[in-house]
């Protein structure tokens, strides 16, 4: 709480509105399986005196890992789990939109300001019932703000809507100058100035041991949920083209999602179980044990706003190797902390591994210039800047 004694908020009461699925755990406390946004949410409810969270709840899935909300001061409402691209889910999205509203209603009465999570059908309502309610709000744009190909419509309607109608701050993910006033460039962290630290003797006797010697067995790690445009299909390949030149090296692919299935049977077919492990879902303590384990973050998602994992990544002394995507080139600083490929070409990542290991007199220095960058991105620094703009923007 000592950030508090560092700034005084003119605000006391936030309400949040988000489309993050929460649940229930054993003891019925409230727990989500997106650990970042239970962490952001709790360090920016520790400037305000009451949070209210109105998001989506379901019942547990079984074998999920959850992170449980430790703050006292955040208050849930419960929302319907809705969603999905059939006429039936639309219509779902519909009949629920007054019950929306009943809950706009009620919170309203009892926040001063209001943050907007985006893109999502939730907020489309959202916006409008807090515009015409002349309320302060405040959004941030979690997805990719460049338009891309088969982006939903409703994600550009938000978009237009941001940039066209809305008053309050605006927070986006973008590498490019940003003209309007109301809008800021943002990023997402996981970790906190504490944990930074406790990473630091890991990582200064990696960036020794990268002096001393070569790494033989590189390890690399990709994180992420296992779906589509996540892309871990092309990792695999990378991967079974590998192991066919016999290159040494074992690859951890984090995640869970509807292609896990195939993606193990994918192992299975091609004799790759002895360098591909695909752990499943990992909660944010499990997960810092791989980076600490791991050399190299391959990130091969093709569609991205602000990719966490590599910040995640370059707090553990990981270099991150980025598909070119929206914030790649930032995040690398054009290869002072990482390297970019095209996944677009089949062989980018294979050629560019064999690259990277040619290299190894540049690591320490890659991860000593990645540990400064991260030090600035933590959870401290991202709440007092949202609460800094927001009280002197109103």
């Amino acid at each position: 709480m000592d950030i508090n004694k560092k700034m005084q908020n003119k605000f006391k009461r936030l309400v949040i509105i988000s489309d993050c699925v929460h649940t229930h755990d054993e003891q019925g406390n409230v727990a989500t399986e997106n650990h970042v946004f239970c962490r952001q949410m709790q360090a920016l409810a520790s400037y305000f005196e009451h949070t209210i969270i109105c998001c989506p709840f379901v019942n547990r899935p079984s074998e999920s890992v959850v992170t449980v909300y430790a703050k006292n001061t955040i208050e849930f409402v419960q929302l319907p789990h809705i969603g999905g691209n059939s006429l039936k889910h639309k219509l779902e999205i519909i009949k629920t939109i007054p019950v929306w509203i009943k809950t706009f209603r009620k919170v309203s009465k009892q926040a001063d300001m209001v943050y907007l999570r985006m893109p999502n059908n939730l907020n489309i309502p959202g916006f409008f019932y807090f515009y015409f309610k002349r309320a302060k709000i405040f959004a941030t744009y979690t997805g990719t703000w460049k338009n891309y190909e088969d982006e939903p419509v409703t994600y550009r309607f938000q978009k237009w809507v941001l940039k066209n109608l809305f008053k309050g701050p605006v927070w986006i993910y973008t590498n490019e100058k940003i003209t309007k006033e109301n809008f800021f460039k943002n990023y997402s962290p996981s970790y906190n100035l504490n944990e930074w630290c406790e990473e630091t003797e890991q990582v200064c006797n990696r960036m020794e041991k990268y002096k001393l010697q070569k790494v033989k067995k590189p390890v690399f790690i990709t994180v992420g949920n296992l779906v589509g445009y996540k892309n871990q299909q092309y990792v695999l390949e990378v991967c079974k083209k590998l192991h066919k030149k016999n290159f040494c090296f074992h690859w951890y692919i984090v995640g869970d999602g509807s292609l896990k299935n195939e993606y193990i049977k994918f192992v299975k077919d091609n004799n790759l179980g002895d360098f591909v492990t695909i752990t499943g879902q990992k909660n944010y303590r499990e997960l810092r044990q791989l980076y600490r384990v791991s050399h190299f973050l391959v990130q091969p998602t093709l569609v991205e706003g602000f990719g966490k994992a590599p910040i995640e990544a370059m707090f553990h002394g990981v270099i991150p190797v980025l598909n070119r995507v929206a914030m790649a080139e930032e995040m690398t600083e054009k290869g002072k902390r990482g390297y970019i490929f095209s996944a677009d070409n089949p062989d980018n990542l294979e050629e560019l591994i064999y690259k990277i290991m040619s290299e190894q007199n540049r690591f320490a220095d890659m991860v000593e210039c990645g540990r400064k960058y991260a030090q600035h991105q933590t959870l401290e620094n991202w709440a007092k800047y949202y609460v800094e703009t927001i009280n002197d923007f109103f």
